[in-house]
């Protein structure tokens, strides 16, 4: 939740910026905001606790880990595939959950709106995600039912979602083709603004697909830790 918080701040500097613009591209007052909040994050980061001083409520303090070599992670790995073989299977699930980045925000985001209208996209889509996290987070972590009924439902209301959200998203699909976004790559008439009347429909759609890499991704980090560990 909070590398998406990063995302919506990371989002408003263009909204901002180009809140007035309908162009293709953003301003030079842009680029100059992030480099202000990199340089700023560089400086705060040195100000960050020193994890040997940093103490739990209990009284207990933070260990910290040695970095492992290169070695002993391709020894882990393959130790890993003779115990517990069947995590290959999952590979499909691990990769795309990064996988539709691209998607969502080459070929839908910059290619369909224009450029202030894409930044409050941005907002929205990083927006959902918190949501998305906070709901399927706390579901997987909810202690009033055991981790396979946990992950039965919410494996199931996810594939439930894909089917509604993706299916949403090919209708949209329909409505132009690559050729159709190179052809009119500068037409500014062409590429949806917040204030057309067609803008709802697929505002709503680009937020439930925030939501869906949310809830992809959290499905996926809570399942990587608890194949090795015993079944309940």
């Amino acid at each position: 939740m909070i590398f998406n918080l990063g995302g919506v701040i990371g989002s408003l500097v263009p909204l901002g910026q180009n809140i007035n613009s309908r162009g293709g591209s953003v301003n030079d007052g842009t680029y100059i905001a992030f480099i202000i909040l990199m340089a700023a994050g560089f400086v705060l980061a040195g100000f960050l606790c020193n994890p040997l001083f940093v103490q739990r409520k209990d009284g207990s303090h933070v260990i910290m880990m040695k970095n492992p070599t290169w070695k002993s992670e391709f020894i882990g790995m393959f130790e890993t595939f003779k115990t517990d073989w069947y995590i290959v299977f999952l590979f499909p699930f691990f990769l795309s959950s990064n996988w539709f980045y691209t998607y969502h925000f080459q070929d839908i985001n910059a290619a369909r709106f224009n450029i202030r209208t894409r930044a409050l996209n941005s907002v929205l889509y990083w927006t959902s995600q918190i949501i998305g996290a906070a709901i399927f987070g706390f579901s997987l972590d909810s202690k009033r039912f055991r981790r396979s009924t946990r992950a039965k439902i919410c494996l199931a209301v996810l594939f439930l979602i894909t089917m509604v959200i993706w299916g949403g998203g090919y209708d949209f699909q329909k409505t132009y083709t690559r050729a159709d976004v190179v052809a009119n790559k500068d037409n500014e008439d062409w590429h949806l603004d917040w204030t057309d009347s067609g803008y709802i429909g697929p505002m709503f759609l680009y937020m439930f697909y925030g939501m869906f890499d949310a809830a992809w991704q959290s499905m996926s980090i809570d399942v990587i830790p608890k194949c090795p560990s015993d079944r309940e």
